[in-house]
């Protein structure tokens, strides 16, 4: 796609932690830099992992936790486009109350990443709704990441249809098939994949969302009279010691290992013999896509929503039952007895690129632009 015009874009992220959404949020802000867009980015707290990972042209504005910063640098400068993540209400009230006409002007495109109705309990979904039907229409636009979370966002009717969009995550970079190419650290974990073992991969927080006792448990059913597989997951969060007891009391500290946080989990994926993904719910699922650019077979849950469009309804996967493990290690067997070709996995993630996501942005914007020219 060639731009017709540059844009001035602005995002605002809580940090540059280790998450999914920041790591595909400063994807598309280099993506969007290379294509010759001025872009901004402000953190809350400058601080985390992605910091190293944005380009040089892009500035970075640290407000050190102090959002009223935020008004100030807003006030200084004219941005076309604001892109909140996971600072949406953040983001719409600067556009409700402050005065300056160049505040006024900007856009702010808003951005669903994961389920409405499942990624917060049954209260705070209430009076997260209460507020987004207030602050929602103050929006220019919301980008989904999958056609799954735009039906569901248009479905609850916080906005009107023709507000909500789809861009899938930018997944695939130059950046991504470089570091798969790396050499996995000297350590525990240096053969991994080397020594005749199927390495079954698991990727993502230790949280209740990734449901890593399913996968847990699915492992020991398929490993039970195997001694040839080990199950890896790399990964950090608050259910560790809750899976440390659950690994132990499955007999399988012998063949689970959970090293902990892995910057660039690419290596793994590239040797792995499988990715399995447990998940009860997601917006996208990243490390799905990334597994496929990778050339790594996945085995994954049919949860809402992301999973079953990346696999393309299970033809570049298999999809599995969400909470069941003897499910996922019927399909884990599947993949390992008949796993599909390298070539064609690779060839789906390309669907899922830095290129297509900004052009998809660029849509956004571009289509924004016209409809203000018309009103």
């Amino acid at each position: 796609m060639t731009n017709r015009e540059s844009f001035k874009v602005a995002f605002l992220l809580r940090d540059a932690g280790e998450g999914g959404a920041e790591r595909s949020s400063l994807r598309l802000a280099n993506g969007l830099s290379r294509r010759g867009h001025s872009v901004c980015v402000f953190f809350l707290n400058a601080d985390g992992p992605m910091l190293a990972q944005i380009d040089g042209g892009i500035d970075v504005v640290n407000l050190r936790g102090n959002f009223f910063g935020f008004f100030k640098g807003l006030n200084g400068r004219r941005f076309d486009f604001l892109l909140p993540v996971y600072t949406s209400m953040r983001a719409l009230l600067a556009k409700r109350f402050m005065r300056s006409p160049a505040v006024r002007k900007m856009k702010v495109i808003l951005s669903q990443r994961n389920m409405f109705t499942m990624d917060r309990g049954p209260i705070q979904t209430r009076l997260r709704f209460a507020r987004c039907r207030v602050l929602y229409p103050w929006a220019a636009a919301c980008v989904c990441i999958s056609r799954g979370v735009a039906e569901e966002m248009a479905s609850i009717g916080l906005l009107p249809e023709e507000k909500i969009h789809v861009v899938y995550n930018p997944v695939v970079t130059d950046g991504l098939k470089a570091q798969m190419e790396e050499p996995i650290k000297s350590g525990p974990l240096e053969r991994f994949g080397r020594d005749g073992f199927l390495e079954f991969l698991g990727v993502g927080r230790l949280g209740s969302q990734k449901d890593f006792a399913t996968l847990i448990r699915a492992f020991a059913i398929y490993s039970s009279g195997r001694s040839d597989a080990r199950l890896t997951v790399l990964g950090e969060g608050g259910q560790r010691p809750a899976l440390e007891k659950l690994v132990s009391e499955l007999g399988m500290s012998d063949r689970v290992s959970m090293p902990g946080y892995e910057a660039n989990p690419y290596p793994f994926m590239r040797r792995a013999s499988l990715l399995v993904s447990t998940s009860m719910y997601e917006g996208f699922c990243n490390v799905v896509a990334e597994a496929l650019a990778c050339g790594c077979n996945v085995v994954s849950t049919d949860c809402p929503s992301g999973p079953s469009e990346i696999l393309d309804g299970g033809n570049y996967g298999r999809l599995a039952r969400v909470g069941d493990p003897e499910d996922v290690a019927r399909k884990m067997l599947e993949a390992v007895e008949s796993p599909l070709p390298r070539d064609a996995l690779i060839r789906r993630a390309e669907f899922f690129s830095e290129a297509r996501a900004v052009d998809g942005y660029c849509e956004v914007f571009e289509s924004l632009v016209r409809l203000s020219a018309s009103q």
